[in-house]
C-alpha cells in the first residue's frame, strides 16, 4: 500500500488529503489542521478504530483551491509530489467546490486584485467587485462557473491520473463538491447537480469511490458558516465517516484499488527510481 519505496506495514498509515478550504474551516472560520472536529481527522479516527493502526493525516489545502492550482501541485510541486503523495498509504481528493461556483464578474478581474496599487485603490477595487458579484450572478442566472466544464473535466481527469501514479495505486476516495446558501453567489447554483455527476463519472473512470457531500451538508444547512458555504461540525463528522467507510475496505484489501496507471517505459522508470538513495522513514 502506497509507494513500495516507502512502504512500512508496521508503521502508521499516512493519509494525504488534497482539498479546498472545507478541509480546515468550521462554523466560526478556519481552524488548525489538527483540529479533531475537521473531516480529515474524523476520517483518521474512524480508520484507526476499524484497522487498529495509527493514522497520520497530511492536509494540502488553502482558500480557493481549484483544479488549476491542484494540477500544478501534483505535476510540478516537488514537495507535494514526492514528500506527500508518493509517501501516502491513502489519499482523499476534496476538490471542485470553488471551480463550480457561479461567477458574476470575470475571474481575471478578481485575479488582478493583488497587483492593484496603491493600497487604497486596491481596497476600493476589491469592494467594487464584491458589490457587483451577486448582481452579476443573478443577471446571468448562474450560468457561468469559475472553471468551464470542459476545462474542469480535462484537469480533474489528469489530477486523478497523476495521483494514482504518485501514490502507486493506493486506496483513495473523491469527495464531491459542496453547494451554498450564500448571498455572494446570488443564492443560485444551477450547475451543481450536473457538475457533481461529472466528478462522479471521472472518479469512477479512475477507480475512486465517490462521496457526495451535499446530501450530508443539506440537513445542517441552517448551521453553515456565516459565508453560507463552509460546514458545521455535524457535517464534518458525517463527511469524515463517509470517507473512512470508502477507504477501509480498500485498506483491508476487501476491495482492490485499480492499481497504478501504466505508460510506455513505466517499469524501467520504476527500476531506476528503486535504485536511488531514497529516505525510507515515514
Amino acid at each position: 500500500m502506497g509507494s513500495p519505496l516507502y512502504a512500512d506495514p508496521d508503521g502508521p498509515l499516512r493519509l494525504a488529503v488534497i482539498a479546498d478550504s472545507t478541509a480546515f474551516t468550521g462554523p466560526a472560520g478556519p481552524l488548525l489542521p489538527d483540529d479533531p472536529a475537521l473531516y480529515p481527522n474524523v476520517a483518521a479516527r474512524a480508520i484507526e478504530d476499524a484497522i487498529g493502526r495509527r493514522v497520520i493525516v497530511g492536509v494540502v489545502a488553502h482558500p480557493g483551491t481549484g483544479v488549476r492550482g491542484t494540477h500544478y501541485d501534483v505535476t510540478k510541486n516537488r514537495h507535494i509530489m514526492f514528500e506527500v503523495l508518493m509517501r501516502a498509504d491513502g489519499v482523499v481528493l476534496g476538490l471542485g467546490s470553488f471551480d463550480h461556483a457561479p461567477v458574476g464578474v470575470p475571474p481575471p478581474l478578481e485575479a488582478m486584485i493583488p497587483f492593484v496599487r496603491p493600497a487604497a485603490l486596491r481596497r476600493r477595487y476589491r469592494a467594487l467587485l464584491r458589490a457587483v458579484h451577486p448582481a452579476g450572478v443573478r443577471l446571468t442566472r448562474g450560468r457561468f462557473a469559475r472553471v468551464p466544464a470542459g476545462e474542469f473535466e480535462r484537469l480533474f481527469d489528469r489530477i486523478l491520473h497523476e495521483v494514482r501514479a504518485l501514490t502507486w495505486g493506493a486506496p483513495g476516495v473523491v469527495v464531491g463538491p459542496t453547494s451554498h446558501r450564500s448571498g455572494y453567489y446570488g443564492h443560485l447554483h444551477p450547475q451543481h447537480t450536473a457538475r457533481t455527476a461529472m466528478q462522479r463519472t471521472i472518479a469512477a473512470r479512475h477507480g475512486f469511490p465517490f462521496v457526495e457531500s451535499w446530501p450530508l451538508v443539506e440537513p445542517w444547512v441552517e448551521k453553515l458558516n456565516a459565508d453560507g458555504i463552509h460546514w458545521p461540525f455535524e457535517t464534518h463528522e458525517e463527511i469524515g465517516r463517509a470517507v473512512a467507510a470508502a477507504l477501509v475496505p480498500q485498506i483491508r484489501g476487501e476491495i482492490a484499488p485499480p492499481g497504478i496507471p501504466h505508460y510506455e517505459g513505466f517499469d524501467e522508470a520504476f527500476a531506476r527510481a528503486a535504485q536511488r538513495d531514497y529516505r525510507r522513514e515515514p
